[in-house]
């Protein structure tokens, strides 16, 4: 192989070893990434516990380690809080206190291939911590954590579990719905659209509304009933949160769950269409006119909020075709029926010509009959006189032979 490597070009060469490196370099990183994952799954991911300060609580969390080789996991704690509007949890570092200084375990744990444990864990609450809601997690990764400056701790690849712990005597304070509206205007011309309302929480206790949307049309009809709250999701302490609730069809009843066996129209909110499809959506899922939406949600010991939105589906694209296929029809009918009055119109003088045709000749006719009736009469009238006169000449002769007779020296 050597002595073949000498004999090769310059160019090959470096082609092969170009090659080589990215070879080594490929095979590097994928043995990085098998190695930083976890490989295992905690469960339940969210714990919500209820404790009184001086308490010791305990409980376990299922871990599984679904990978074809014995791992070590490593635990740590860290505090969270929300971050943004999202409910999403942000790690704070550890610093000792809170939630994440309470909790006790073992500082690691070897799983077997394919092996699922209960791993317990404790919580040693102060006697001296004030009502309210404490965050925090527990990590298993695949790393031990190392220091860094500052006290930061950084553990590799990690998976955890989520825990809320609530200490009684504190009442939700400042909470409620800051703002009640729909994303993207209020103008829309096809579902579906979506509808959000913030939550603000500045008391020391997590705050879970729940509740409905009704939204109703001009008519003052029920068209759809949404679950204010479908993902269950919690307002942290001093925090605001932003839930957003998807109308995708009329008739939708996700509270309920009645919902509507017509065909589902699948596409995001907001979505760009173009104008055949945005068409065909808009003939399959109808909407249109003015729409008011109610929010109504309960919080805490028996608190509620409602707040109302309008706005208006209008389906352009639809209507625009509609208005064009009737002008098209008008235009059409009109051609038609100048058509048909032409028609009429001409069947109408012919006729009246062929009427006027008919009354004259009888007229002409009789004129004509009569001066062949009055010709032959005077020939008559003629004829018959003649014949008296010869009539007459006869008697007369006959007369004048008598007188003779009578007379004949005459």
């Amino acid at each position: 192989i050597g002595e073949l490597l000498n004999h090769m070009p310059k160019s090959v060469k470096k082609y092969n070893k170009l090659l080589l490196v990215l070879g080594v370099v490929l095979f590097s990183l994928v043995s990085f990434s098998l190695k930083n994952r976890a490989y295992a799954l905690t469960q339940p991911t969210k714990v919500e516990i209820d404790g009184e300060p001086g308490k010791v609580l305990t409980g376990t969390l299922e871990l599984y380690n679904e990978q074809e080789q014995e791992i070590t996991f490593y635990l740590s704690y860290q505090n969270f809080e929300a971050r943004g509007e999202g409910g999403s949890p942000s790690f704070l570092d550890y610093d000792g206190t809170g939630l994440a200084s309470w909790i006790k375990t073992a500082q690691s744990v070897t799983l077997k291939p394919k092996e699922r444990i209960e791993f317990p864990y404790e919580i040693q609450i102060p006697q001296d911590m004030e009502p309210g809601t404490y965050l925090a997690a527990i990590f298993f990764g695949n790393t031990p954590p190392q220091a860094m400056e500052g006290g930061q701790v950084t553990i590799g690849t990690k998976l955890g579990t989520l825990l809320f712990l609530n200490l009684p005597g504190a009442k939700v304070e400042g909470a409620g719905v800051t703002e009640f509206s729909t994303e993207g205007g209020n103008f829309f011309s096809y579902l579906p659209l979506n509808l959000f309302y913030r939550f603000s929480n500045n008391g020391a206790l997590k705050v879970m509304p729940f509740g409905s949307i009704d939204i109703k049309c001009l008519f003052g009809r029920t068209v759809g009933t949404l679950d204010a709250n479908i993902s269950k999701g919690n307002v942290l302490p001093n925090s605001v949160r932003k839930f957003v609730i998807t109308w995708d069809r009329l008739k939708q009843d996700n509270v309920n769950e009645k919902e509507d066996k017509t065909e589902e129209v699948k596409m995001e909110p907001g979505q760009k269409l173009s104008f055949f499809d945005a068409v065909k959506v808009q003939i399959k899922n109808f909407t249109f006119g003015k729409y008011t939406a109610t929010l109504n949600v309960n919080y805490g010991d028996n608190l509620s909020a409602t707040k109302e939105t309008s706005f208006w589906v209008i389906p352009w694209q639809l209507l625009s075709l509609v208005i064009v296929a009737l002008v098209l029809i008008i235009m059409i009918f009109r051609g038609m029926m100048k058509r048909h009055n032409k028609k009429l119109i001409e069947k109408i003088k012919k006729e009246t010509l062929n009427s006027q045709q008919v009354t004259i000749a009888p007229t002409e006719s009789i004129v004509t009959q009569e001066k062949k009736v009055s010709e032959k009469v005077k020939k008559e009238i003629k004829k018959e006189v003649e014949e008296v006169k010869e009539a007459a000449e006869d008697v007369k002769e006959e007369i004048e032979e008598d007188l003779t007779a009578i007379n004949p020296k005459e």
